[in-house]
């Protein structure tokens, strides 16, 4: 049996879509398809700007680049100059040894000078009364003599006269070495030193640096080759009343006073020493002097206290030579200096001796401990003066002239030259001290 199909059986229920050729743009197309579109438009010229800016940035850059590099270039050569680095040849040896040095100078011997400063300061003490005092004036003078190469001998109580006719005799007997020549044949005196005391008691006796005649040679020759000369004041002579004071309290009074007077000589030291020479710590020596009271009030008295430091000083160039000498195997000779002398402990062999007057003593003995740095001297004014002008690569040639420079490093600015400046300002010396290569 047949069946029978209506229509509306075989068609679909819901009308089919159909396909829209991709060119196709319909009329009316919805707003956020719209604006899709234009969001696209948009990216494409942003990326465009992008690339234009990129391409701007890079010139900027390479014009900073260029201006950095020419302006290098004249501050290069603005700064015209060189630069030479100087290592000079130094040593740190171990020093330990007994050394002697002479007040008199002598030839292949380590000489010195002596610095005397003084204080004086007073405190008033308790007294009891007064008594009568006389003392003669004492001190030290140094004895010449240019008379004969033969030493000279002089007994005990030998006269000197001073200025104003005061006489001083010597405590003990004296030999005075006799002269001899230096190499253009000028007399070099020989000279000794000797303790002193005022023929007459009296303050007037208290004089300071004299020179002194021998009476014993008036009308011989000798009256003008033998004479003597102090570099201190004598001190001690009086001849008055003095005051009563309690040992106790003058012990102490003056122990204080000895002490404020030592201190500040301490503190002049560094202000008061010659430029060019060195002293030691361990070196200083201290004398003290009791000068006679004075009346201050009802059973008061003012005592009054003198301090006399005496200081060796040593030539820092002829020291630095001399301990090189001892201490550095090879060396032979040349001018050095120590960079620091604290790395150098200084004591006399002699304990006592710190408590003494040297300048009675014709030489010191004393010990040497610590590891100096003895550097190599140069001229560096003649090496900037031969650097002028010459090529870089001349350098180890001008420094074959430098015994004492062991290696150098130049920088000649701007970097292109090849030559050394032709003003001597224009050259900057660098010393370096132990530096490792």
């Amino acid at each position: 049996m047949s069946q029978k199909w209506n229509l509306q059986d075989i068609q679909p229920s819901q009308p089919r879509k159909r396909n829209r050729p991709v060119d196709a743009v319909p009329k009316d197309r919805p707003a956020e398809v719209e604006n899709r579109d234009e969001a696209d438009e948009k990216l494409s010229i942003n990326i465009r700007d992008g690339k234009k800016r990129k391409s701007h940035t890079l010139l900027i850059s390479i014009g900073i680049f260029l201006f950095v590099v020419l302006g290098g270039l004249i501050a290069s050569a603005l700064m015209s100059g060189a630069e030479v680095t100087v290592y000079p040849k130094h040593r740190e040896p171990n020093v330990n040894a007994l050394f002697s040095a002479t007040l008199i100078p002598t030839d292949n011997e380590l000489t010195y000078e002596i610095m005397t400063l003084e204080a004086e300061g007073e405190r008033q003490v308790t007294a009891s009364g007064q008594e009568a005092v006389e003392s003669q004036a004492e001190g030290t003078i140094l004895i010449y003599n240019e008379a004969q190469t033969a030493p000279l001998r002089l007994v005990t109580n030998t006269r000197f006269e001073g200025p104003n006719g005061l006489i001083f005799k010597i405590k003990d007997p004296a030999v005075v070495p006799g002269y001899t020549t230096d190499d253009s044949g000028d007399i070099i005196p020989g000279v000794v030193t000797a303790e002193v005391f005022a023929d007459e008691v009296g303050e007037e006796y208290n004089i300071g640096p004299s020179r002194f005649t021998v009476p014993g040679f008036a009308g011989e020759p000798e009256f003008d080759t033998v004479y003597a000369e102090s570099v201190e004041n004598m001190t001690g002579g009086f001849d008055g009343m003095q005051f009563i004071i309690d040992e106790e309290e003058l012990e102490t009074s003056q122990q204080a006073l000895r002490m404020e007077l030592r201190n500040s000589l301490l503190d002049r030291i560094e202000d008061e020493r010659p430029a060019g020479f060195l002293v030691f710590d361990g070196a200083v020596t201290f004398t003290y002097v009791s000068l006679p009271s004075v009346d201050f009030g009802d059973n008061l008295a003012t005592i009054r206290e003198k301090v006399l430091m005496r200081i060796p000083l040593f030539a820092e160039d002829s020291f630095a030579r001399y301990i090189a000498e001892a201490s550095v195997p090879g060396y032979e000779g040349g001018d050095v200096r120590i960079t620091e002398h604290t790395a150098i402990e200084f004591s006399y062999e002699v304990a006592t001796t710190s408590a003494s007057d040297i300048s009675q003593l014709p030489g010191l003995e004393f010990n040497l401990i610590g590891k100096p740095q003895i550097v190599w001297e140069y001229d560096e004014g003649k090496l900037k003066t031969d650097l002028l002008n010459a090529n870089k690569t001349a350098l180890p040639t001008i420094l074959g002239a430098y015994p004492a420079i062991e290696r150098a490093e130049a920088v000649i600015r701007p970097f292109w030259k090849t030559k050394f400046p032709t003003n001597l300002n224009e050259i900057e010396i660098i010393e370096v001290i132990g530096a490792s290569e």
